[in-house]
């Protein structure tokens, strides 16, 4: 009997175990600010746009576009294996093989840079 316990509470242990997040202050929804053109020497202010990148282990959703990231130090390598319609309006300038460096990052707010782009989000 106690065996028979003990065999069910293994089970039941490895069944209700799930993948841990290990993004970090990374993973979650982020909603995009601003974007500056440091090429062009302009603003686009998109607070009032729902433009949003959803991050979860190591899958990404940028507008309807779904890919995959891996997130290394100072850097976030994008390759988006299903793509968004107008992209760029999202802050995501190459949907092939992307590298943004990562400016900063904190639980409330991310920016990065993409070439001569920088881009704003703060989590939703």
């Amino acid at each position: 009997m106690k065996r028979t316990i003990y065999l069910l509470l293994t089970m039941f242990l490895f069944i209700s175990c799930q993948k841990e997040d290990k993004n970090g202050d990374l993973g979650g929804f982020w909603k995009l600010q601003q974007i500056e053109d440091f090429g062009k020497d302009i603003i686009v202010d998109k607070r009032n746009e729902d433009r949003f990148w959803a991050i979860q282990l190591d899958l990404i959703q940028i507008g309807t576009g779904k890919g995959r990231f891996q997130h290394v130090r100072d850097s976030l390598f994008i390759q988006m294996i299903y793509k968004t319609h107008k992209a760029e309006e999202y802050g995501l300038y190459n949907q092939e093989n992307a590298r943004y460096g990562v400016e900063h990052l904190s639980r409330n707010s991310m920016i990065l840079r993409y070439e001569d782009k920088e881009l704003t989000f703060r989590k939703f």
